[in-house]
C-alpha cells in the first residue's frame, strides 16, 4: 500500500503504538480515548492487511510489516508538522513552546547570559531548555528530537544532520591574583614550566595543546584535573596552578572570582558549532532559535572583548 493513500489521522496513532507498545499509553500519548484508539488500530490492520501488532507479555510488539512501515510514517509526520508551521508562520511573542538546546559545558557558559536575555526579550511565554550534549550522544538526541539544536565541539556529523561554526574563542591563561606570573606577557618556555590544573570531563590526563607544546619541544606537568570549568577558580585560589580556558569562560570567572587573565603565549582557540537536524531547516521557529543562538555568541564575543 502506498503510504501517501493512507488517511492522515491514522499516521499518528500508528506513530504512538510503535512508541508506546500498548494501546492506553499510546491514546494518552495523543490525547484520544482507549475506545477510539482500538478502532484506530481496526483501520490501519485493514488498510494494510497485516496485523501490526501482536500480544506478547512484554507489550504490543509490532510484526516485520510495522517495522517496516514505521519509518514512512515517521517521516509523513515530520513533513506535515514542518509545513503546518511553515504555513502558519511563527511569532516568537505569542510563542508557548519549548526550545531546547544540547550544550556542551564550556558553550553553556559562554552563551546563557546573551540567550537567556535575549530569549526573554523576543519570547517571554516561551521556555528555554539547556541541557548536557557531547560525543557520540549528540546525532541521536537530534534524531530522536530530545533537542532541537546542538552547539559544541563537533567532530564528523551525518549527512542528515546540519552544522555550521558559531564561534571561535582563543585559549588564555587564568591564575589567582598575586601569583608570580599573573598578569605578565610570559614565553612559552615559562607557561610550560608552571604546575597547571586541566579541566578534562573524561579524565584524561592531556589535552588539544599538550600535542602543540610537543612540537617545540616542550611538556607541561598538569598537577590537576578537574571535571568541570565550575571547579577552576576553587582549584586556583589557594594555590599556584594555572589553567588554560577559553577567553569567555576565563571573563566569566574573572568576574566572579579573584582570577587574573593573561594571554597565551601562542595562537590556540576552540570552536564551536551549531547543529541540527535537516528537518529543521525551513521550520520558522526553529530558524529564529537559531539566530537567537547566532546573536548570542556574536553578542557574547563582543561583551568579552570590550570587558563588559
Amino acid at each position: 500500500m502506498d503510504i501517501r493513500a493512507l488517511d492522515l489521522n491514522l499516521l499518528k496513532p500508528f506513530d504512538a503504538l510503535m512508541t508506546e507498545r500498548a494501546v492506553t499509553r499510546a491514546a494518552a500519548r495523543i490525547g484520544l480515548s482507549q475506545p477510539a484508539m482500538s478502532h484506530a488500530l481496526a483501520r490501519l490492520r485493514g488498510a494494510f492487511g497485516d496485523e501490526l501488532f501482536v500480544r506478547a507479555t512484554t507489550g504490543m510488539e509490532p510484526t516485520a510489516r510495522a517495522r517496516e512501515i514505521a519509518p514512512l510514517v515517521s517521516a509523513a509526520i515530520e513533513h506535515i508538522t514542518a509545513a503546518l508551521r511553515l504555513s502558519a508562520g511563527f511569532d516568537p511573542g505569542t510563542s508557548t513552546a519549548t526550545f531546547t538546546a544540547g550544550m556542551a559545558e564550556y558553550a553553556e557558559i559562554a552563551l546563557v547570559g546573551p540567550l537567556a536575555q535575549a530569549f526573554a526579550r523576543q519570547a517571554p511565554g516561551a521556555t528555554l531548555r539547556l541541557v548536557p550534549a557531547s560525543g557520540r550522544g549528540i546525532v541521536e538526541q537530534l534524531e530522536h528530537g530530545a533537542i532541537d539544536v546542538a552547539v559544541a565541539h563537533l567532530g564528523s556529523l551525518p549527512p542528515h544532520i546540519q552544522a555550521t561554526v558559531l564561534l571561535r574563542d582563543p585559549f588564555v591563561v587564568v591564575a589567582r591574583r598575586g601569583h608570580p606570573v599573573a598578569g605578565q606577557p610570559m614565553s612559552l618556555e615559562t607557561y610550560a614550566a608552571q604546575n597547571h590544573c586541566l579541566v578534562s570531563p573524561r579524565g584524561t590526563t592531556t589535552g588539544a595543546l599538550d600535542r602543540v607544546l610537543v612540537d617545540f619541544g616542550l611538556k607541561r606537568r598538569v598537577a590537576l584535573l578537574v571535571a568541570t570549568y565550575l571547579a577552576v577558580p576553587a582549584a586556583l585560589a589557594n594555590s599556584d596552578l594555572i589553567a588554560t580556558l577559553p577567553r569567555r569562560v576565563a571573563e566569566q570567572i574573572a568576574a566572579h572570582a579573584a582570577i587574573v587573565t593573561t594571554p597565551l603565549p601562542i595562537d590556540f582557540a576552540t570552536s564551536v558549532s551549531i547543529a541540527w537536524h535537516r528537518r529543521a531547516d525551513a521550520d520558522p521557529a526553529q530558524s529564529w532559535f537559531r539566530a537567537l543562538l547566532s546573536d548570542a555568541a556574536r553578542d557574547g564575543g563582543t561583551a568579552a572583548q570590550t570587558g563588559n
